[in-house]
């Protein structure tokens, strides 16, 4: 056999491989009757390759056709051969190609491409926040957490007596929507954080130090590699004194950023408010962490108490009877859809005030955006049927923000490519905002139910 020869019989086999696993899903191709003679001037391969359907995986219907119409015999031989040589490449082979990409969960290092260049650390400017707005007002320009000044060190926050810093954790590896990583740039484009609270008309930005603080990197393979960065971010950031306020990335980053809080202010030092659909108590799981045990982690292993924990909107298919025997054996106390349908949001909303109220003095205060209704939050990436209002959760979170100290702040599992209007988006940054605005009215001493009379009333008679 000369080289040609063998070179197509190999041909021929690894073609013959190469159609078995396609052959049920692509389904036979038809030849046009005025192409068959075409066709059947060509090898047994070559036909195989035509009629099975494997050509047009590699060139279009159209395309294939007008070779077929146009081409001359020796010319449609050779472009077979080099489409199937193309289709071999593509396909799955066993002693080429591995069955899955390895993953090392042993690994103790971070992604070396996230390491802090030594080279930043020697650019010359005083500490504190800067701008990166190229005008006077921030229209124009990068755009940032509510327009906010940038701070990107430790001794940023720390010159400019930062009260709260405002940072994006894009992880998009757990359950739901894959589309998370994108939400704190949504956030960011969207520029409605900063508006005044719509009750005592107090602006947070001008009574608080806000600045935006990046974003952390996190390891797109993995959770688990992510997790010890962003607990120790998190950890720096509150150790300057600024209050950490994370954006998702989904909802796995919710152990992370009470691990790190806890890190500095101490375990079981304060209380966890959760605004979820999703109780995130998985306790027999696989997965070492993902958004689904990230509450059960926390309480196992004493990060916070459960008796300090409050969850509101629990729904769907996560919550059923074991989950909530549990949750109930560790003292947290929930709150379900059924609970707010059976007595009325408002009568649960001031049981939710009470239990804060009694709580701890410190709160961590988080919502999956899966607690809103569909219907005002598209861009859920875990979706739950029914749920609560933007105008309950925006009050809610504002009252606990305005009578406690807040020690973290988190919005998850926005998936912005869900929902193109931006709704869901807006309803995010209102989320974020009714927390800025009450920590703002605490800040300048103002009862938490305090109301300006202009906001009232427009005092006309």
């Amino acid at each position: 056999m000369n080289h040609n020869n063998k070179s197509r019989g190999t041909r021929t086999f690894v073609l013959a491989l190469l159609l078995i696993p396609f052959s049920g899903a692509l389904g036979a191709w038809s030849v046009p009757k005025d192409l068959s003679d075409k066709v059947d001037a060509l090898n047994k391969a070559q036909r195989a390759f035509i009629t099975s359907g494997a050509a047009i995986t590699v060139i279009p219907e159209s395309q294939l056709k007008h070779e077929l119409a146009t081409r001359e015999p020796e010319s449609l031989k050779k472009l077979m051969d080099d489409l199937i040589t193309v289709a071999e490449q593509l396909g799955y082979s066993p002693e080429r190609d591995m069955g899955a990409a390895p993953l090392n969960l042993t690994t103790d290092t971070f992604r070396r491409s996230v390491v802090t260049p030594p080279e930043l650390r020697e650019m010359k400017r005083e500490p504190g926040p800067f701008s990166v707005h190229r005008y006077l007002y921030p229209e124009s320009g990068v755009p940032t957490f509510g327009g906010a000044k940038v701070a990107i060190w430790p001794e940023d926050l720390v010159a400019g007596n930062v009260d709260v810093a405002i940072v994006g954790v894009p992880s998009n590896v757990s359950s739901g929507v894959r589309d998370a990583r994108w939400a704190p740039d949504e956030m960011r484009a969207l520029d409605t954080i900063a508006t005044p609270d719509l009750q005592s008309l107090v602006k947070p930005f001008d009574v608080l130090s806000v600045v935006d603080y990046g974003d952390f990197a996190v390891d797109q393979m993995s959770i688990e590699l992510s997790i010890g960065h962003i607990t120790a971010m998190v950890a720096e950031t509150a150790g300057t004194g600024a209050i950490p306020m994370l954006v998702g990335g989904d909802t796995s980053v919710l152990y992370p950023g009470v691990k790190g809080i806890a890190g500095h202010h101490g375990a079981g030092s304060f209380g966890l408010l959760h605004f979820s659909a999703h109780p995130d108590a998985e306790r027999n799981d696989a997965h070492t962490i993902s958004d689904r045990q990230a509450v059960f982690r926390l309480l196992d292993e004493g990060v916070v108490k459960g008796s300090d924990t409050i969850q509101v909107g629990l729904r769907g298919a996560d919550v059923d009877a074991s989950t909530l025997q549990w949750l109930r054996d560790e003292g947290v106390r929930y709150h379900t859809m059924a609970e707010i349908r059976q007595t009325g949001f408002e009568a649960v909303l001031e049981r939710v005030q009470t239990e804060v109220d009694k709580g701890p003095d410190a709160f961590f205060v988080s919502i999956d955006v899966s607690a809103l209704a569909p219907a005002e939050m598209i861009a859920a990436g875990r979706a739950e049927a029914n749920g609560l209002g933007i105008e309950q959760v925006r009050m809610a979170i504002r009252h606990v923000c305005a009578a406690k100290d807040i020690v973290g702040f988190e919005i998850t599992d926005l998936a912005p490519m869900m929902d193109l209007s931006r709704l869901s988006v807006m309803h995010a940054n209102a989320v974020l905002n009714a927390c800025l605005g009450g920590i703002a009215v605490r800040k300048a001493g103002l009862d938490p139910d305090f109301v300006h009379p202009l906001a009232l009333d427009h005092g006309q008679r």
